[in-house]
């Protein structure tokens, strides 16, 4: 306990502006099995009078809590009931991907966690002045386990959230790691906080071992394997390219957005409702079209799957044409890349256009030359001008298009038609390929 006491006090040393949530380690002998011993998670929130909480091995039933210092009055929540509502609908969002139910009515003698939320750290005991929240921890789940966020925070649902979901997580077995998009984590980062289907690395603001005997946590393998699926929430997904109504060529690639809460398992396309075995397992997530698709009108279909197995699709109709060439075949302000039509440097986006980040480019490839001018570029083959459009140039060393220096082919972000890049001499330059 008293290590646990002591990295407290340096963490809030580090940041003494900021609370934080912490644990106190508890011994606790593993169940015979991964059953666990309850199923509802309760926010306690603590009205005028305070919640009564008395020290004592775990039990929510009772109000008992092994880390409260003799009988306690945690003081009331003082935000508001949007506040409070917030919460609530972000907890249970939190914990929507597992079999556990998050609820505010007083769950009684049922077997359940509690968080209790309210009052100030001094409420419960006297030498956790900078928690932010608290809870007992072990590396096997502590039944029925009390733990604590305090209101510290102000109206902030989000870092609420955060540390109610740390608190509860540290009762079924889990510590704190460096991921800064979990609730297990010391950092910040994106809110609000999901458990990560990721291995990540083991302590507060660094690295340290992992207590539990594993090298990595994965905080959501972890509750997966405690309770089991729930419900989860589906991706978020979307086909960044082609647009809808283009004219594609064979062997076209579909460039797709996806996200999700925990983390995109893999994404899938379809030709007119037929799956054409096509995936992308990491992003950028591009599938390329099968070869064999008629010529004519065509329903594009992906669909991204989460790794609960929860899907969302998205579509777009296209019309399969002939293959492009360097002088034509693509409309608007398309473009022919190694025969097949991609946006130009009047899209955002598109090859040749002004960047800054590889995340600005529908190609994902932004690229620096020597005189430090950046911009998208498309791959080419071989350094076989024919496989770039009109006005650029195949790079050999690197394979990608780049505009030739009288093409004024490039374009600045936002802002139309700008001078050629200068030092685009052909094969001679040198690229650098932004990460």
């Amino acid at each position: 306990m008293k290590s646990l006491l002591v990295l407290a006090l340096f963490v809030g040393v580090a940041h003494a502006d900021r609370p934080h949530p912490m644990s106190i380690w508890v011994d606790r002998v593993a169940p015979a099995d991964a059953t666990p011993s309850a199923r509802i998670i309760f926010l306690h929130r603590c009205l005028s009078g305070g919640c009564l909480v008395t020290e004592g091995a775990d039990d929510s039933r009772t109000d008992r809590s092994s880390i409260a210092q003799g009988e306690k009055i945690i003081g009331a929540f003082t935000q508001s009931d949007a506040m409070w509502n917030a919460l609530v609908g972000c907890v249970k969002d939190t914990f929507a991907p597992f079999d556990i139910a998050v609820t505010d009515l007083d769950p009684g003698t049922v077997p359940h966690y509690e968080n209790v939320v309210g009052g100030k750290p001094s409420d419960l005991r006297d030498d956790i002045p900078g928690a932010g929240g608290v809870a007992p921890a072990s590396c096997v789940e502590v039944p029925n386990a009390m733990s604590f966020t305090f209101d510290v925070w102000g109206p902030d649902p989000d870092r609420l959230c955060w540390t109610a979901a740390q608190e509860v997580a540290h009762a079924f077995g889990l510590e704190h790691e460096l991921d800064d998009s979990d609730p297990m984590t010391y950092l910040d980062g994106p809110l609000p906080k999901r458990f990560q289907a990721v291995d990540a690395k083991c302590g507060e603001l660094a690295v340290r071992p992992c207590r539990c005997g594993h090298p990595t946590q994965n905080s959501y393998l972890a509750i997966l394997a405690l309770f089991g699926p729930g419900a989860g929430t589906p991706p978020l997904v979307a086909i960044k390219s082609p647009s809808d109504g283009r004219t594609v060529q064979p062997g076209f690639t579909v460039k797709v957005t996806a996200s999700d809460d925990t983390k995109v398992d893999h994404v899938a396309l379809a030709i007119d409702g037929a799956d054409t075995g096509v995936v992308a397992t990491v992003e950028p997530y591009w599938l390329v079209a099968p070869a064999g698709i008629s010529d004519g009108p065509h329903v594009v279909t992906v669909t991204a799957y989460d790794v609960q197995a929860a899907a969302a699709q998205a579509t777009v109709n296209v019309t399969m044409g002939p293959p492009c060439t360097a002088d034509g075949g693509c409309t608007g302000k398309d473009v022919c890349v190694q025969s097949v039509c991609v946006p130009g440097p009047g899209v955002p986006g598109g090859l040749g256009y002004r960047c800054n980040a590889n995340g600005e480019c529908l190609s994902n490839h932004c690229i620096e030359d020597s005189t430090g001018h950046e911009y998208c570029v498309e791959t080419c083959r071989d350094g076989d001008p024919a496989t770039c459009p009109n006005g650029f140039d195949c790079v050999a060393d690197a394979n990608v298009c780049v505009p030739l220096p009288s093409s004024g082919g490039c374009c600045n972000t936002g802002s139309g038609p700008v001078a050629p890049l200068l030092g685009l001499l052909g094969f001679g330059i040198v690229l650098r390929r932004r990460r």
